[in-house]
């Protein structure tokens, strides 16, 4: 079995004065993975913390759970209204990672500890999805 992907994040806009005048705006970052491994964990939560399971949770195309030695990238998507976090504890219990999502948009980041993963608790009900990669 292979895996292979990308994750990108780009950011676009033409800024026009009407005539022939034209600034461009623009960030970019692409990575792609030739290898590795991937999960989605998807869900629905209420205003409470809840603890989130990564390895086991999603199998792969040859049907076997899919497990992570190094999680490396993790994608997070809430679909509510107000806002929710996504964290990554460490050993100590302090914060290695926060990542803020609504209305279904995608935030990324490449945690040193995705394991210890949470969603935070706070205001309305809403579904979360969270992709992540590693090796």
């Amino acid at each position: 079995m292979s895996i292979e992907g990308r994750i990108n994040v780009d950011v676009l806009f033409h800024d026009k004065d009407g005539t022939a005048s034209l600034k461009v705006v623009s960030l970019q970052s692409t990575t792609e993975y030739p290898a590795g491994a991937v999960a989605i964990v998807t869900g629905t939560a209420g205003t409470a913390q809840k603890t989130i399971e990564i390895d086991n949770v999603y199998v792969d195309a040859s049907g076997q759970p899919v497990q992570f030695a190094t999680p490396q990238r993790i994608a997070f998507s809430w679909s509510g209204i107000n806002a929710r976090s996504l964290q990554s504890v460490d050993d100590s219990n302090v914060v290695d990672m926060l990542l803020r999502s609504r209305a279904g948009q995608a935030a990324v980041s490449n945690p040193t500890n995705a394991y210890n993963l949470s969603l935070r608790s706070g205001s309305g009900t809403g579904t979360y999805t969270i992709v992540v990669y590693g090796e």
